[in-house]
């Protein structure tokens, strides 16, 4: 919970949801986003898509070598060539890239590698069938058809791998089917025309895959943006931008509903503003808010460079939270805070000339497993009201037998 707590959304958050809105009012019609979502859409990506090619490929791998079946009955002059080929030379081929691609920090290696084994897959029967003197030959060529389905419709590759796999296939199979001489040249022009007409439409099919992949991707990652930002909102007091009262609520029951298992020591500093009633009513609460949240950013930047939270307790009152801290540790943080907001100078006119705003501490550690949290808030509470009767502008820390009994 803490360490979530910490992960506040920032300009990134913004800036990355701003160019998701621009991305989808462009409809990703050229399916490429800017140069850092195109980034984090491939590594976003990269698991699944590892897991799809994998599968995809062992049972493209299966059902490439049942095609041995169909060798045998259209290719049986040359069938020994052919099924040496499927299961000494291509499969073992296949296997390899897949454990390449089981091991790549890349997506678009991913796909290359996908790419080139079903180019390769596609090459061998077509390059041994040359050379049969079968009379199905022009029936078995179709099987090409198969693969570039399973290029574009299986293992859906992004539209610019599968246009160059799909454009190489095209070329091997117009040009194997040419040397191999078992048709006229009308028969070999009606069968290219039918390819062309294939690899158009399969790459249409590509590019609406894609599309529709990308934009899928868009809208819920737009989504997870909206909800850390409405998280943010949900648990950020609107005017300081320190957490709110609710979310320190929620923080100090994940801290003690693990105490048994995880018992921990939490700092509580619990601050006040000296005299911000009379800085109100003397200036108007205009300007009250104005010191308010110059105040509070301060607190919230040193108490994290601490690795603390801070949370608006109430009025002009701020809870720092440190957790796994001793209570010199804690004292370090406090007096840090009273450094920062006192190096602020900002004029409290109305206590004197040359008077600044200060704000003055209580102090108090808590093991979870002893005491409560009710209880550290408390003993904090009861410390800074001694702090407030000593003068003001001062830390007071509460003894250890308040909190843990």
């Amino acid at each position: 919970m803490l360490a979530t707590a910490l992960e506040r959304p920032g300009a990134d958050d913004a800036q990355r949801l701003a160019e998701v809105e621009q991305a989808l009012a462009s409809r990703v019609r050229l399916l490429r986003f800017g140069d850092d979502l195109e980034r984090r859409y491939q590594a976003d990506t990269l698991e699944e898509r590892r897991r799809f090619i994998t599968v995809g490929g062992i049972g493209g791998i299966l059902v490439y070598n049942l095609f041995l079946l169909s060798d045998w009955l259209t290719l049986n002059d040359l069938f020994a060539y052919v099924a040496l080929g499927r299961l000494l030379l291509i499969t073992p081929l296949l296997l390899g890239l897949l454990l390449v691609a089981r091991r790549t920090s890349s997506r678009w290696t991913l796909d290359t590698l996908a790419a080139i084994g079903t180019v390769m897959a596609s090459l061998m029967p077509l390059l041994v069938m040359i050379h049969s003197e079968s009379p199905y030959r022009l029936h078995y060529q179709l099987g090409m058809l198969l693969l570039m389905v399973y290029c574009t419709m299986i293992q859906q590759l992004p539209f610019r791998h599968a246009a160059v796999a799909m454009i190489t296939m095209l070329i091997i199979q117009l040009v194997t089917t040419y040397i191999a001489d078992f048709a006229d040249f009308l028969t070999w022009q009606a069968n290219a025309v039918l390819f062309f007409a294939t690899v158009a439409l399969l790459l249409m099919a590509s590019y609406f895959l894609e599309h529709g992949a990308r934009l899928s991707y868009l809208f819920a990652l737009r989504g997870r943006l909206l909800r850390v930002e409405l998280r943010e909102i949900a648990r950020t007091d609107p005017l300081t931008q320190l957490f709110n009262r609710r979310y320190q609520e929620e923080v100090m029951s994940a801290l003690w509903a693990d105490a048994v298992k995880l018992p921990r020591h939490v700092a509580a500093i619990l601050l006040d503003i000296d005299h911000f009633k009379a800085y109100n009513d003397s200036y108007g609460h205009p300007r009250g808010d104005v010191c308010l949240k110059q105040l509070s950013q301060t607190i919230q930047q040193t108490a994290q460079e601490a690795g603390a939270l801070t949370f608006r307790f109430g009025g002009e009152e701020v809870l720092v939270l440190m957790v796994d801290a001793d209570i010199g540790k804690a004292r370090r943080l406090a007096e840090a805070l009273r450094s920062a907001v006192a190096m602020l100078q900002v004029p409290h006119p109305v206590l004197g000339e040359g008077a600044y705003v200060t704000i003055s501490l209580g102090l108090a550690v808590a093991n979870t497993a002893q005491g409560s949290a009710e209880a550290l808030i408390s003993a904090a509470d009861s410390a800074l009201y001694v702090a407030k009767h000593a003068g003001r502008n001062c830390l007071y820390c509460a003894q250890p037998e308040a909190v843990n009994g």
